[in-house]
């Protein structure tokens, strides 16, 4: 079982690619916006569309981290208040 520190650390990674995929995707969206060849904007958008299935993973890793940090400081911390139970 990862530390809550290890748990805290890879949620700010997959925060930190959540991010980055974001603005790589709309970037490309950009880029088919200019784009005059419709080849071209079918390619882009095959790489948009592996750019937004990560995001979906990285996202969905982050989500099980975060319940998992909530359940487990849930246990010894009163959420309310911030004291110890």
């Amino acid at each position: 079982m990862a530390t809550i520190k290890e748990l805290f650390r890879s949620l700010s990674n997959d925060h930190n690619l959540i991010s980055v995929g974001a603005g790589v995707t709309k970037e490309l969206i950009a880029d088919c916006l200019r784009e005059e060849s419709f080849a071209e904007v079918k390619a882009k958008l095959v790489k948009l569309m592996d750019n937004l299935d990560r995001l979906v993973k990285d996202a969905q890793a982050a989500d099980k981290k975060t319940k998992e940090i909530y359940e487990r400081v849930d246990k010894i911390i009163n959420l309310d208040n911030g004291k110890a139970k």
